[in-house]
């Protein structure tokens, strides 16, 4: 399968540092951000090593920059 990534990359004039885990791990990355759910990564890239699954996750300031706004349940938002 890499010898046909290769050849078909290089037919498309793709360059040469685009290799075939990079579409393993934009798949891992897309799974994690919209499920938020690194065991069912894990499950189905067949991983067993949360260090391993964990290369996928990466930092998204939006959403802490949501979880530090967010106020607990019946207390106003603070006046920005």
């Amino acid at each position: 399968m890499a010898l046909e990534f290769r050849q078909a990359r290089e037919k498309a004039g793709l360059p040469k540092n685009l290799v075939l885990y990079c579409g393993r791990h934009d798949f891992g990355t897309r799974v994690l951000k919209k499920t938020g759910n690194l065991k069912l990564v894990m499950q189905t890239m067949g991983q067993v090593d949360v260090q391993t699954a964990l290369k996928y996750q990466h930092p998204e300031l939006d959403i802490v920059r949501t979880a530090l706004n967010d106020t607990a349940p019946g207390v106003p938002p603070a006046a920005t």
